[in-house]
């Protein structure tokens, strides 16, 4: 989570800072609109004792436009080190997708620690 922010926020950065695109624009290349749902659906996993968060392929895809927008910003290395890292996590998790369902509107994983399974309520 802290390195997906990570590569996010410097990218937003970067781009802010070398282009003069506006900020919608700017917000979307670097992937910064998923920061809010990120933190929400962290809040989520951890208060129902889970230790994924999950992502959409469109988010991961955000990831991806941001980590290529770095390079060609010449963002830090470290930080495209990063990125490039969690990109291969992430299509090594492909394999092993869970599927996702919404508590309370935040993203969450089926089946995962303090979830019911899609076809069970939340409530009794």
């Amino acid at each position: 989570m802290i390195a997906l922010v990570g590569v996010l926020e410097h990218a937003h950065t970067k781009i802010a800072e070398l282009s003069n695109a506006d900020d919608e624009t700017t917000a979307r290349a670097s992937g910064a609109t998923l920061i809010p749902a990120l933190y929400a659906r962290a809040g989520l996993t951890l208060t129902k004792g889970g230790d994924n968060i999950p992502l959409l392929v469109s988010e991961v895809g955000l990831l991806e436009a941001a980590v290529i927008n770095l390079e060609s910003y010449q963002g830090n290395e470290v930080v495209l080190v990063a990125g490039y890292e969690l990109l291969d996590v992430f299509s090594a998790r492909e394999a092993n997708a869970h599927p996702p369902r919404r508590i309370h509107g935040i993203l969450t994983f089926d089946g995962e620690a303090g979830t019911q399974p899609a076809d069970q309520p939340l409530l009794p």
